[in-house]
């Protein structure tokens, strides 16, 4: 075979060995070395979503906002006096996770607040706060790393103080929750309210390992099928489509997850663990068109079983 004809053949395989986005003149995305995150984070699959209920005892109701957030946050007081966390976590992609809760019974109000500081490229948790508020109330701040969690809890000294931020509180209580990542198996630490944002953006990622009130679980999301549910919430999306609201109400078929904990460590009890104050068997519906969850049940101290609805959501573009 003459030189100039097998160069060709030789180049015709070649050409069929490369990726289509090469032979269009494309160039692909770098693939992320080992250990390392992606140049972008993933967008989020929702910004807001509010979830109500109402019972002959009380009602509740919770919000939760994801928003951008900065490394820079977590150097603020009270929360940099934890920046001696022991391998500490950090994020080239951070965000924010607020939920602001209030329940409203025969006995008077509560509320509270917290505040999720995460990587959106893995789901690791960074730093949680969660403030009760109120002249006995109090703050707890964990920040997470590979060996453990820090945790500074605060608490006003009198009524006064209760009115002001709490980082002018003035009772201070350190103390370190130790936790062994790889004998337990664990790639990443999450916190139970993550676990909306996760099962939103990687429905397939099922099981996790989630750290609650100084204890360690693996939480195993299981889909138990599909099945028709009634509504009723309102859509908004982001981009071309912002400021248009879709109304969704009546019988919708929902995909049902549930949760399955289980201890990893001698301070966990399974009885503990809470998600959105929710307890005891608890299951996700998930409206499979947007991919957010429409309804979590479970059990309420002072309201029973209770399922709690999400009345409104906020997409980002590519949630519609």
């Amino acid at each position: 075979m003459p030189c100039s004809a097998f160069r060709t053949r030789l180049a015709a395989l070649a050409l069929l060995c490369l990726p289509l986005s090469l032979i269009a003149g494309e160039e692909p995305p770098p693939e992320p070395a080992p250990g390392q995150t992606p140049a972008t984070a993933p967008s989020p699959p929702w910004h807001r979503l509010r979830f109500a209920a109402d019972g002959l005892t009380g009602s509740v109701s919770t919000i939760l906002t994801l928003s951008p957030a900065s490394m820079a946050d977590l150097d603020a007081p009270p929360y940099a006096t934890l920046a001696d966390t022991p391998d500490a976590f950090s994020a080239r992609h951070p965000l924010q996770l607020q939920v602001d809760g209030e329940v409203r019974t025969l006995l008077g109000n509560s509320g509270t607040l917290a505040r999720v500081w995460f990587d959106a490229d893995n789901g690791q948790a960074l730093l949680r706060e969660r403030t009760r508020t109120g002249s006995k109330g109090s703050s707890k701040i964990h920040r997470f790393g590979t060996s453990g969690a820090s945790r500074l809890r605060l608490e006003p000294d009198n009524s006064r103080q209760a009115q002001l931020p709490t980082a002018q509180w003035t009772k201070h209580d350190r103390k370190f929750h130790p936790y062994d990542m790889q004998q337990a198996g664990c790639h990443h630490i999450t916190v139970p309210a993550l676990l909306l944002y996760s099962i939103s953006r990687e429905p397939a990622r099922n099981r996790h390992c989630v750290f609650h009130d100084g204890a360690l679980y693996r939480v195993q999301a299981n889909a138990r099928g599909n099945a028709e549910h009634a509504v009723s919430y309102t859509v908004q999306t982001a981009g071309q489509t912002a400021g248009v609201r879709r109304q969704v109400r009546g019988p919708r078929r929902l995909e049902r997850i549930t949760l399955d904990v289980e201890p990893l460590d001698r301070e966990a009890d399974v009885d503990d663990f809470e998600l959105l104050e929710l307890r005891g068997d608890l299951a996700i519906h998930v409206d499979p068109e947007y991919g957010i969850p429409v309804q979590l049940s479970g059990s309420r101290d002072g309201l029973g079983k209770i399922t709690i609805q999400l009345t409104s959501a906020s997409l980002d573009s590519n949630g519609d």
